[in-house]
């Protein structure tokens, strides 16, 4: 028996002694001050009784643990604020502040390569936040944007203009910019050109969008969820409209922002606008998002202006009479709506079974069976029990099953076990295994597809150990003919 592993005191966790069912949501925001979206969420939570917590994700600090993560909030001089969070229960709301700097980026990428549920991803919020990239992948999706072009320079201003029109009146944007800052009309050449060389005086590598100017006095913001991305799905059931309001344009001045003071109301949508806005989401890969779309009085056609992936919900629950942030609270913890950004892995990879030990598994997305295998020295059944063991160690697991695999020209019948297994520090229960002796072969585990679609990753077949360190002394064709090739006993749990 091995030493005792020390034990976390999770009593001086805020979020302590919680049901392993219950979900609870950790908001990353920044800024210190929780903004009126985040003071919303709190409130809902509060009344549910739902954990939720908002950080400042610039002065937040992760340190990984036995599946999960605490998470440290320094503020001054006070103590720090502790938060546990796990894979398993944690969902994660990212506000616009994760892509403030590099440091808050890398944060957000810890926290998916960890497999926590993000709504929404990293990249999907640094494709919102480029006007450019988000017109330009709506449009290689055919959807319907404003004529667009990037000023890169004062030299590529005439291209620019030429290529969106070469009429004025024409707005320009920077490309990154919210609640309305950063948006200006532009009514001729002499302007266009002066206005740009203020903006490059300040600040001499910034870039330009300019955009053809829609004919409209309204715009039309609607709130999206897509629950799960699905590129076959083209009926639109993966997509929750949860509202729709009409901003009208602010007195004296033609931006629409409720932050600005644009008088907002509600807004009956069209099947039409429904699956643009559905489309949209999809299309920049947004959980949950803000699509503003603007309809030309003169033809009456729409134009999506821009996704928000942080978007408010002030405004628009004001407008349709109702708390917005309660369909996407219902959203979140439903945890069959969860999905995970893709991580990729070597065709090996080094897996924990905690009651095995660490050991080498082999990732084949040619492996369509009902279970992963594991190797086994011998098998016996008895009472719906399986009976097994692997080196010294003997188990006992329920039988849940049969799967039938192909060995050469006959096929087995091999019983299924549900175990544990721990890949990148998160760990993934009841796992579908079937023990088997894989002696002959040059790992002790073979993971089948099912097993990698829960773990969210995609497997590059050139290259080995890419997400993990590889075992001591591991040689792939000396583990053949050796039946503990790729197991290290030492680091199991018994």
């Amino acid at each position: 028996m091995k030493n005792s592993k020390p034990v976390l005191n999770f009593n001086s966790f805020i979020n302590e002694a919680k049901d392993e069912s219950q979900i609870e949501i950790l908001i990353l925001s920044g800024d210190s001050k929780p903004s009126k979206t985040s003071k919303s969420f709190l409130e809902e939570c509060e009344k549910r009784g739902i954990v939720c917590n908002v950080v400042d994700v610039n002065k937040v600090t992760l340190e990984k643990i036995y599946n999960g993560h605490i998470v440290r909030e320094q503020n001054g001089d006070a103590d720090a604020r502790e938060i546990l969070i796990k894979p398993e229960t944690t969902a994660i709301i990212p506000r616009r502040g994760v892509i403030e700097n590099s440091y808050t980026k890398q944060v957000m990428r810890d926290l998916e390569q960890s497999r926590y549920f993000c709504v929404n991803s990293l990249e999907s919020i640094e494709v919102c936040e480029s006007k450019y990239l988000t017109s330009k992948v709506l449009e290689n999706e055919g959807l319907p944007v404003p004529k667009y072009s990037l000023v890169n320079g004062e030299e590529s201003l005439d291209r620019a203009l030429e290529e969106i029109g070469g009429k004025f009146p024409v707005v320009m944007k920077l490309l990154s910019g919210t609640q309305g800052i950063g948006v200006s009309i532009v009514d001729s050449y002499a302007s266009l050109k002066s206005v740009y060389q203020t903006i490059a005086k300040l600040n001499p590598e910034s870039e330009i969008l300019i955009q053809e100017k829609i004919d409209s006095d309204f715009d039309i913001r609607i709130q999206v969820i897509v629950k799960k991305f699905d590129p076959l799905n083209q009926d639109g059931s993966n997509c929750i409209i949860l509202g729709s309001m009409k901003r009208q344009a602010v007195e004296k001045d033609f931006r629409t922002n409720y932050s600005l003071g644009g008088e907002v109301s509600s807004y009956e949508i069209d099947d039409n606008l429904a699956k643009i806005a559905c489309d949209a989401a999809n299309s920049v890969g947004c959980h949950w998002c803000g699509v503003d779309i603007m309809i030309d009085s003169e033809t009456g056609n729409p134009y999506i202006l821009e996704v928000n992936s942080s978007p408010g919900t002030e405004g628009i629950s004001q407008a349709i009479g109702r708390p917005i942030v309660d369909d996407v609270i219902n959203y979140v913890v439903d945890k069959n709506n969860w999905s995970f950004t893709k991580m990729e892995v070597g065709y090996l990879e080094s897996i924990e079974v905690p009651k095995l030990g660490k050991m080498i598994a082999k990732f084949d997305t040619g492996n369509g069976s009902t279970a992963s295998s594991i190797h086994a020295d011998s098998m016996e059944e008895k009472d719906g029990i399986l009976y097994w063991s692997v080196g010294e160690n003997n188990f006992e697991d329920e039988i849940i099953g049969y799967t039938k695999t192909e060995v050469g020209r006959d096929t087995e019948e091999r019983p299924i076990i549900k175990l544990d297994i721990i890949f990148n520090g998160v760990k993934i229960p009841g796992v579908k295994v079937a023990p088997t002796s894989r002696e002959q072969k040059s790992t002790p585990f073979l993971a089948n597809r099912v097993l990698m679609k829960k773990l969210g990753v995609m497997v590059n077949p050139h290259k080995a150990f890419v997400s993990s360190e590889p075992m001591d002394g591991y040689k792939p064709m000396e583990a053949k003919g050796d039946p503990y090739g790729g197991i290290d006993f030492s680091t199991s749990d018994i």
